[in-house]
């Protein structure tokens, strides 16, 4: 028997929790691809079989919902959470592509807004990370192309919304906690800038920070 999934926030039907979109056509798409479906390698990984091709995902699902009416949308709003809300993001302006001109399209992106920030180390961990995933899955051609121009040494910083989101012209609604505690664990403090663990508490909760450290 097929799994129950029960949406909430602005998937809810529910007009007392979600009194502007309770009755709007859905569609949620499982994040399975780990670039923000934008990833497009041609070739398979022939030691583990994986294909790194999140933008032709990104495309099939767009091109299969516009045949099931999509095409007739008034009103489209693209939404994603965490890495999902990244590819809100970096898909804003193609999404309103695929629809009709005379549609209002929108972006949501909720808890999407990944910083470039160096650890506390002084290391830019972050930044090289998100460099060896746009190299794993050749991401760098399906980024915002006016940001890539202006970062031809490094086009991965195009996806960091704080580079990107200034390429995008389709209105984007940004959700992101001030404190965002997976910011804090895998950007400012990954392990390997904390060896001994002296954050190991304020990582776990992160009203132990005084707001004197937030000023800083």
């Amino acid at each position: 028997m097929p799994k129950i999934t029960y949406f909430t926030g602005v998937l809810s039907n529910d007009p007392q929790l979600n009194p502007d979109f309770y009755n709007w056509n859905l569609v949620k798409i499982r994040y399975c691809d780990g670039s923000s479906y934008t990833g497009d390698i041609e070739e398979v990984d022939p030691d583990t079989n994986l294909h790194f091709r999140g933008e032709r995902i990104f495309e099939a699902f767009m091109e299969y919902f516009l045949g099931k009416g999509m095409i007739y949308a008034k009103n489209a709003i693209l939404s994603g959470t965490s890495a999902g809300g990244l590819g809100a993001i970096l898909h804003c302006d193609k999404f309103r592509l695929f629809l009709p001109l005379t549609a209002r399209v929108k972006c949501i992106s909720d808890a999407g807004f990944f910083v470039n920030v160096k650890t506390i180390s002084g290391e830019p961990h972050i930044e090289e990370m998100y460099k060896r995933v746009v190299a794993l899955h050749g991401s760098a051609k399906n980024l915002p192309p006016s940001c890539t121009l202006f970062s031809l040494d490094n086009p991965s910083l195009c996806f960091f919304p704080q580079y990107a989101e200034q390429h995008i012209h389709t209105p984007i609604f940004i959700i992101n906690s001030a404190y965002d505690s997976f910011q804090i664990n895998n950007s400012l403090v990954p392990n390997d800038a904390d060896p001994y663990n002296e954050w190991i508490y304020c990582k776990h909760d992160i009203n132990i920070l005084g707001w004197h450290f937030w000023r800083h």
